[in-house]
Order: structure tokens, then sequence, then C-alpha cells
């Protein structure tokens, strides 16, 4: 296979049939952290194959050709043999669109979910500032007057915890202290900039599986990670009992939350004793990502490196 068929095929792989496998590991929301990672890699990798697709597709053209032979002091004849690039005036026209599509989609979906999170996150400090209070024995947290429980963070160095009163009123210590736990394990792990890499990735590559799946998938994951750093410290009765509390609360309207719609499922999955094969699931899942990935880098470098030095140009 040409190195663009290895390419093209690995990008696929790392795009489309990644996120299938991916969402099918039940056994991966015992590493969250880890298979939130996983999901971002596989839509990278997808998006890195693009541009080695259109580098291959440029190569043909002689300027660029010759650039890259003089960089490996080797002859253009054998590096355009070796990368078997196609020719035809099609090639480098593709080759250019694809090299565009990537940083095009990047930087609108940097502009539009940076800008979206942004005001979001402005429009609750602003709210806070009006409406929220300061409790000595809580600090780092604001508190809201609302009927309905509520526990979110915003992002930030830190950020602020947000509690509303009905949330304060229904919580035991005990539980309290693992909300507490969860939502500044949230902040600790950086994970409102994990989900905003997911959101800028799924607004800027809409059409790309992996993206598309990977935001669901990692606010998902972000939670269970969330929800484990509670347990390891205030232990999973306490936890779950504070999930329970919090489950009937929509969801928060920024920032992460210990409550909301998919509570009951954490619930489930911290009842369920934990499974067997964990260690060989996530394995399984990282060879899924790195083989592809290893595979896209290796049919453009090792050709390279295998002509790299060798001036074999015929005489005219």
């Amino acid at each position: 296979m040409t190195p663009l068929g290895v390419v093209l095929l690995s990008g696929a792989a790392l795009g489309v049939a990644a996120p299938l496998v991916l969402g099918r590991l039940r056994r991966l929301e015992h590493a969250p952290q880890a298979t939130a990672y996983l999901w971002l890699a596989a839509t990278a990798g997808a998006l890195v194959a693009l541009v080695l697709a259109g580098l291959l597709l440029v190569l043909p053209s002689g300027k660029v050709a010759l650039d890259l032979a003089a960089l490996l002091r080797t002859c253009s004849m054998a590096l355009r043999d070796a990368l078997d690039a196609g020719g035809g005036p099609p090639g480098p026209l593709l080759g250019l669109a694809l090299l565009a599509l990537v940083p095009a989609g990047l930087l609108a979906g940097v502009v539009v979910a940076g800008t979206r999170a942004w005001r979001t996150a402005r429009r609750q400090r602003e709210l806070l500032a009006v409406a929220g209070r300061r409790r000595p024995d809580l600090p780092g947290v604001t508190v809201l007057d609302h009927p309905t429980p509520l526990a979110y963070c915003l992002p930030g160095r830190p950020g602020p915890v947000v509690l509303t009163t009905a949330a304060l009123q229904r919580l035991a210590p005990g539980q309290l202290a693992a909300v507490l736990a969860h939502e500044r394990a949230h902040q600790a792990r950086r994970h409102h900039r994990l989900l905003l890499a997911a959101e800028v990735l799924r607004v800027g590559f809409p059409w790309l599986p992996a993206a598309r799946a990977g935001r669901a998938a990692v606010a998902h994951l972000v939670e269970l990670a969330a929800d484990d750093a509670a347990v390891h410290r205030h232990g999973r009765a306490e936890t779950v009992a504070a999930l329970a509390t919090l489950a009937a609360a929509p969801a928060a309207p920024v920032g992460l939350s210990a409550g909301g719609p998919g509570a009951p499922d954490r619930i489930r999955r911290l009842s369920a004793p934990p499974p067997t094969g964990r260690a060989a699931t996530l394995l399984l899942a990282i060879l899924v990502v790195a083989v592809p990935l290893a595979a896209e880098l290796a049919a453009v470098t090792a050709p390279m490196v295998s002509v790299a030095g060798t001036p074999i140009c015929p005489l005219a």
C-alpha cells in the first residue's frame, strides 16, 4: 500500500472506527481520565492524517519536492518514488485544500466555542457578584438562594464552587464534603479545558464522527473522574447519597455539575461491583488509537528516512 493509502486508512480508523470502539467498551468508564484523553487523541490523529495526506498530494509539485530533498540531502526523484505521491493537476490542488481545511476548522472552533464559553462564564460571574454570597465556613464556595439543589464549578484558578441554598439544606455534612471534593477535582484536573478542547473540535469539524461524539463522551468521562475522586476521599456511600440528592436537578447553567440528568447512570456505576478486565480493556483502547496514529506517521517518515543522504539522481 502506498504511503497516501496508509495515511488515509489510518485517518479513517481514528476518525470513524475508533469512536465506535471507544463507545462500546463500557469498562473504560473505570478509567475515565485516560479515556477522555483517548477520545481527544483519536480526533487529533484523524486531523493529522488529513494534514499528512495534503502534504503527500502537494509533494509532486517541483518546488516542494526540491526543498524537501535538499533538506534530506537526497535526490528529489528518489524522494518522490519512495513516497509514491501521485502526480497530475488535481493532486496538488486537493492537497492544498486538505492543508487549509484543518487550520480553518481549528480557527473556527476556537473562535466560536471560545467566545461562547467566555460569554457564558462572564454572565455567570456577573450573576454571582450580584446574587451570590460567601460563607466563612465554606472557603471558595459561593451560595445562591434557589429552591433547586445545584452544585457546580466555574473555570478559573481556582474558579468558584457554586451551591444553592436548597443543596446546603438537603446534603448531610459527609455528602456536602463529597460534593465539594467532586467539584474541586474538576478544577484541579483542568476538566474545563478538556471539555473546551472537545467543544472546539466538535464546532470546527462537525463532519468528523470522532469530533461529534467526542464532546459528549468527554463531558461524561470527566464527571466519572470527579466521582472517583470524591469516592477516594469520602467513600462510596457518601458520594452515592450526594449524587442521589442532586440527581433531580437540571443541567448546570455553566461549568461542571455534580448532579444533573446523568447522575442516575453514575450512581449505578458506583453501586455496581468493579468489573474484571479493566486493564486489558484500557490497553485495547490505547492500541485502537495508538496503532493507526503510529502507522500514519511511519508511512510518511519511514520512506524519507530510507532515502535520506542517498543522492542517486541519474545524469541528464
